[in-house]
C-alpha cells in the first residue's frame, strides 16, 4: 500500500486481514479472505411500470458485455431534474445484479439537495461499513478510506451506483481502480473532468417520446382511463413537458381517485401559474417538481442563479447567445461562462449556441425571478433584450429587402453589439431562426407595457413577414402592434400594421377581414398625409378587390394608386401597381393589356435590379401567358422565375414558380413532370400554412 505506517496500523481487524493478506501471502490468501466478506445488495427497488429508454438500456448491457479490461471506469447518466437518471438505472441494475456476485453497492450522494449533501469521505464510510468494516477501523483520512476500499474490492465483480452526484471530485474516490468491478454514476453535471482525467463515458436522457409518456401514463393510472380522454392525456403529457417525474405524479394523484377524470386535472395544470403546485405529492416535498429543481438552482453560483432567472422572464422557445448577453448585460464571452454552467447542470440545453429550457424549469426560473429579482431589475433585464431583438431584426429586414418604403422607427441605443449581416441569406437565416422569438417579443413588450417596442417590433419584421409568409405570426403581432400604437397614439405606425395585416387576412383568404383593415389605415394614413402610405393602401384594396373577382372596383383601386406614384416619381410603386392591374386586366378577359403591363412591371423590376420583385414579375408574365393558353412561353417564364427566387430564398414566390411551371407543363401533355412541380410547390404552400396547398392538391388529386 501506498500509505504511510501510521495509515496501516489503522487497517488493524477485519480489514487489516484482507490487506495483510494480500501484501505478505500473495493472491491465493487474498480471494479467500475476500470471499469472507459480506455480499451487500444494496439496490433500492425497481421501479414499478418502467417505459422506454430502450437504446440506454442497450447501451448499458454492451458496457456490462464489454471486456473488463476495456470498460471505462465509470458509465455517467446525466440529464436535467427529474428525467428519471435514478429509475433508469435502478432499473437496469435489477437485470443484471446476477452478474455481480460480490454484490451491488448504492450510495446516494445527494450532490443537489442543499442541506444533506454528502461527502466523498460520508459515503466512504458507509460504503465500508457495508463491507463490514467496524467503525473504530474506519480511517481517518479520506485517502486511506480510498485505499482500503479499493483493498476490499480489488478483483472482486461488484456492481457500484452512485446517485446524484454534483462533481468528479465527490466520486472519485469511489471509483474501485478494478477492473472487475462496474461504476455507473448518475447527476444533473455533465462531470467533464471524470471524463477528461478519469475516461469514464457518458450518455445524456431527454424527455421521453410522446407514445412513450403515455404509456407511462398508463401504467399508473390504467389503460381503459387513457383510452377513455385522449385529448385530456395529450394536453397532460404536454404540460408536464413529457418530463417523467411529472408524469409519475400526475398520474398518482389519479389513481389516488379512480373517479376523477383526466380532464379535471388538465384543467388545474391549465393555469400556468399554479402548475408547479400541482405537481407535487402531497407529503412527499422531496419529490415535488419545484424542491427537485430547487436544489438545483440553490446550487448555482450567484452569477449562474441571475442568469437562470433572468432567462426565466423571456418567452420565446430558446435564445441565442447574443440575446442572453443582452439580457444579462454582460459581454458574449462573460454569457457564454454563465450559461455553460446551467448547461452543465442540466437547467439549459444547448445547441450551437442556443440555449432552451424545458417547459417546467422555465416556469420554475421564473418563479425565482419574481422572488429573488427586484421588480425594477426584471423590467430593465428584459427591456435589454426587447430592444436588442428590435436592432437586430431592423438590420436583418434591411439586408432581405431593401427596397420598401417605411414609417420613421426611432429605437432607443442598444446596449448590447447589433449583428451585422454579410449578405442576404445570412440575415435571412438569422430571421429563420429567431422568428418564433421575434413573435414572442412583441407579446412581451405589450405585456410588460413597453408599447412603443410593441408596435416598433411587428413594424421592423414587416420584411421577414412579406418574404417568409407566416401567416398567423403575422396576423397575430400585428393584433398586439395595432393595439399598442392606439395606446401610445401612433397614426402612422397603426395605418402601417393595419395594412400590412391585410396582406396577410387577404392571403388567408379573409377578404372582408382585410378591406376592414385597410378602410382604417387609409383613413388613418390620410390624417398623417403619407402619399406612398395612401397609394399602399390603394393597391391593396384593389388586390383584394381582384381576388373577389370585382375587377371594375380593383381597376379603380389600382388606376389611382398608379397615378399617384407617376405624379411622384415613384417607379417601385408603380411597377406594383402595373402588376396589380395586369392580374385584374386577365381576370376581366383582357389578356394583351395584361401582357403589356406584366412586361412593363418586369422591365422596371429589373431596371431597379430589385430580384425578388423580378422573380415576382416573372411569375405574373408566366400566369398572363397561361391565361393566354400560350403554354411555351409560360413555362419558360414560371422556370426563369424559379431560378431567380431560389438564389434569394423566397419560399412564397417559388411555391407559385412551381405551381405555375406544374399548370404549364399540364398543358403542354407533359402530366408526370406537372405533378412533380405541384408536389414541390404543395410541400412549400404547406410549409407557409397558404390555403393555395388546397388547391394544388386539387390538381394533383385530379391528375
Amino acid at each position: 500500500m501506498s500509505d504511510d505506517g501510521s495509515s496501516r496500523n489503522e487497517f488493524s481487524g477485519t480489514a487489516a486481514n484482507v490487506v495483510q493478506a494480500h501484501s505478505i501471502e500473495g493472491g491465493v490468501h487474498f480471494h479467500a479472505a475476500v470471499a469472507a466478506l459480506p455480499v451487500p445488495r444494496q439496490l433500492p427497488a425497481d421501479v414499478p411500470g418502467f417505459t422506454d429508454r430502450v437504446t440506454h438500456l442497450r447501451r448499458l448491457h454492451d458496457w456490462l458485455d464489454t471486456p473488463d479490461e476495456q470498460a471505462p471506469p465509470a458509465e455517467v447518466v446525466a440529464g436535467p431534474p427529474g428525467i428519471g437518471k435514478t429509475s433508469l438505472v435502478t432499473h437496469w441494475a435489477h437485470q443484471v445484479r446476477d452478474r455481480f456476485p460480490d454484490g451491488d453497492l448504492f450510495v446516494d450522494l445527494r450532490g443537489y439537495h442543499v442541506e444533506r449533501t454528502v461527502s466523498a469521505d460520508e459515503a466512504l464510510s458507509d460504503v465500508l461499513r457495508a463491507l463490514d468494516v467496524p467503525d473504530e477501523r474506519i480511517p481517518a483520512r479520506l485517502e486511506a478510506r480510498a485505499a482500503l476500499y479499493r483493498s476490499l474490492l480489488h478483483r472482486r465483480k461488484m456492481l457500484v451506483l452512485l446517485d446524484n452526484a454534483s462533481s468528479a471530485d465527490q466520486v472519485r474516490p469511489l471509483l474501485p481502480g478494478t477492473s472487475t468491478c462496474r461504476v455507473l454514476v448518475t447527476s444533473r453535471s455533465h462531470l467533464g473532468g471524470l471524463i477528461a482525467r478519469n475516461g469514464a463515458h457518458r450518455m445524456s436522457l431527454d424527455v421521453l417520446p410522446t407514445e412513450h409518456a403515455v404509456e407511462l401514463l398508463a401504467g399508473i393510472v390504467g389503460d381503459g382511463r387513457v383510452a377513455a380522454e385522449p385529448g385530456a392525456v395529450a394536453r397532460l403529457v404536454e404540460y408536464c413537458g413529457r418530463l417523467p417525474l411529472a408524469l409519475r405524479i400526475a398520474g398518482e394523484r389519479l389513481a389516488e381517485d379512480p373517479r376523477a377524470r383526466i380532464g379535471e386535472l388538465v384543467e388545474e395544470l391549465a393555469e400556468v401559474r399554479e402548475r408547479l403546485d400541482v405537481l407535487a405529492t402531497p407529503g412527499d416535498e422531496s419529490t415535488a417538481v419545484r424542491a427537485v429543481f430547487s436544489w438545483s438552482y440553490q446550487a448555482l453560483s450567484p452569477d449562474a442563479a441571475r442568469a437562470y432567472r433572468l432567462l426565466g422572464l423571456l418567452t420565446g422557445p430558446d435564445v441565442g447567445l447574443p440575446a442572453a448577453a443582452a439580457l444579462l448585460g454582460t459581454g458574449q464571452g462573460r454569457a457564454r461562462r454563465v450559461l455553460a454552467e446551467l448547461t452543465g447542470v442540466h437547467l439549459l440545453a444547448e445547441q450551437e449556441r442556443r440555449y432552451r429550457f424545458h417547459d417546467l424549469l422555465r416556469l420554475h426560473a421564473a418563479e425565482c425571478a419574481e422572488a429573488d429579482e427586484p421588480p425594477a431589475e426584471r423590467h430593465a433585464a428584459v427591456r435589454r433584450a426587447l430592444l436588442w431583438y428590435a436592432h437586430a431584426v431592423q438590420a436583418a429586414v434591411d439586408a432581405v429587402i431593401p427596397f420598401f418604403s417605411r414609417i420613421p422607427v426611432e429605437l432607443a441605443a442598444a446596449e448590447a453589439p447589433v449583428p451585422a449581416f454579410e449578405d442576404r441569406a445570412a440575415a435571412l437565416a438569422w430571421c429563420d431562426a429567431e422568428r418564433a422569438n421575434l413573435v414572442a417579443a412583441v407579446d412581451r413588450a405589450a405585456e410588460l407595457g413597453e408599447h412603443e417596442l410593441a408596435w416598433q417590433l411587428p413594424v421592423l419584421m414587416f420584411g421577414l413577414l412579406l418574404v417568409r409568409r407566416p401567416h398567423a405570426d403575422w396576423v397575430d403581432t400585428h393584433q398586439v402592434g395595432v393595439a399598442s400604437a392606439r395606446v401610445r397614439g401612433e397614426v402612422a405606425a397603426e395605418a402601417w400594421l393595419l395594412t400590412s395585416a391585410a396582406i396577410a387576412e387577404r392571403e388567408l383568404r379573409h377578404p372582408e377581414r382585410a378591406l376592414e383593415h385597410l378602410e382604417r389605415a387609409l383613413a388613418c394614413w390620410q390624417e398623417d398625409g403619407t402619399r406612398w402610405g395612401i397609394a399602399w393602401a390603394l393597391r391593396d384594396t384593389g388586390a383584394i378587390y381582384e381576388q373577389m373577382g370585382r375587377y371594375d372596383e380593383a381597376v379603380a383601386a389600382f388606376e389611382r394608386a398608379l397615378a399617384m406614384h407617376l405624379e411622384d416619381g415613384d417607379t417601385w410603386g408603380e411597377a406594383t401597381a402595373l402588376a396589380g392591374l395586369a392580374r385584374c386586366h386577365l381576370g376581366a378577359g383582357e389578356p394583351e393589356r395584361a401582357l403589356a403591363e406584366a412586361n412593363r412591371a418586369l422591365e422596371i423590376r429589373r431596371e431597379h435590379r430589385d430580384q425578388r420583385n423580378v422573380g415576382n414579375a416573372l411569375n405574373d408574365v408566366s400566369r398572363v401567358y397561361l391565361g393566354m393558353g400560350e403554354y411555351e412561353p409560360a413555362a419558360e417564364h414560371a422556370e426563369q422565375a424559379g431560378v431567380v427566387l431560389a438564389e434569394v430564398d423566397y419560399w412564397n414566390g417559388r411555391a407559385l414558380s412551381h405551381e405555375l411551371l406544374g399548370d404549364a407543363l399540364a398543358g403542354l401533355g407533359r402530366a408526370e413532370d406537372a405533378a412533380a412541380q405541384w408536389r414541390v410547390a404543395l410541400e412549400l404552400y404547406g410549409s407557409l400554412g397558404d390555403p393555395r396547398a388546397d388547391e394544388v392538391r386539387a390538381r394533383l388529386a385530379d391528375g
